[in-house]
């Protein structure tokens, strides 16, 4: 009985190194649920907690069974990257041997079963939303169609993946309005345009294997001012599109300040020989604030006077 409580221990705890080593999925997927469900709610002049709560599981939980599936995937390539410098595979429960690959195994049909069950409870349009996306995961992540190591392919299928959680979230409370519909259209310009810049920490090894990204395709010095241009875009587009839709003026002002802190912090990317040598993890960690809070204009612009 002791062992079985031991080994059960031993497990939970390398499940939730799994599920730390990749946190970003928070970020990147379910942030966006949250922010689509709660523009939803606001139209719909209606909140349930326990409707959240339930679209933030399904989100997260099926977001960590793709990325799992993909360090599985993953595992030879990041030995390789890891032989031309790249720090990052190494810091992944499975390519720091401390997760064998049968128990990543399990934890992606744990948590990929629990995420499509959770869906189904919510209603059967997020139920297919969820399985669409896992889909789409596999397909990023699996042999001969692997869509990340294809152009543009990889930024098309996070784009795709980030408009499926926006979709969860409205559907979940069952609207979809033009705040819906602007928050889409932003994670798809940040897909494209910003995405690519986490590529430059693994060129040469994407290089090397062969795979197609935009960093490797284009260069490091189109990738860094497509991140940039990106950036001012949204900005520009924050100010042409405000009086169009009828927006406070709040938000445009908004917006900008967002991303003129953004640019900011960004500034050292400019210059190549601190780019070469950038602390990646330092970057990410500057930079998620300004993601979470762009994020957050469609919704302000709901609670906010014209």
């Amino acid at each position: 009985m002791q062992k079985v409580k031991i080994m059960s221990e031993g497990l939970s705890g390398k499940l939730l190194l799994c599920l730390k080593s990749r946190s970003i999925v928070v970020i990147v997927y379910t942030w966006p649920a949250i922010i689509s469900f709660l523009i939803s709610s606001i139209s719909a002049s209606t909140f349930s907690a326990f409707d959240l709560i339930r679209v933030i599981s399904a989100v997260t939980l099926v977001g960590y069974g793709v990325y799992f599936y993909n360090d599985l995937m993953d595992i030879e390539d990041d030995r390789k990257n890891m032989e031309v410098g790249s720090q990052f595979p190494g810091n992944r429960p499975i390519g720091s041997g401390q997760v064998t690959d049968g128990e990543l195994k399990a934890f992606i049909v744990l948590v990929s079963a629990a995420g499509l069950l959770i869906a189904y409870s919510i209603n059967v349009q997020v139920f297919a939303i969820h399985f669409a996306y896992l889909a789409l995961g596999y397909l990023y992540s699996t042999d001969p169609v692997r869509l990340k190591t294809r152009f543009i392919m990889k930024q098309l299928t996070i784009a795709m993946g980030v408009i499926l959680a926006d979709l969860s979230g409205a559907y979940t409370v069952g609207v979809f309005n033009n705040q819906i519909m602007v928050l889409i259209a932003m994670h798809t310009v940040l897909a494209l345009g910003v995405n690519p810049i986490v590529d430059l920490r693994d060129i040469h090894g994407d290089r090397a294997m062969g795979v197609k990204t935009v960093a490797v395709v284009w260069g490091a010095d189109t990738t860094v001012r497509l991140y940039f241009a990106t950036l001012v875009g949204m900005g520009i587009a924050s100010v042409i599109g405000y009086a169009q839709m009828g927006l406070s003026i709040a938000v445009p002002v908004l917006a900008v300040t967002v991303l003129s802190a953004w640019i900011y912090v960004s500034v050292p990317l400019l210059r190549k020989d601190v780019r070469l040598n950038y602390d990646w993890a330092i970057f990410l960690r500057r930079v998620s604030p300004f993601l979470l809070g762009i994020q957050l204009v469609p919704l302000i612009s709901m609670l906010l006077p014209v």
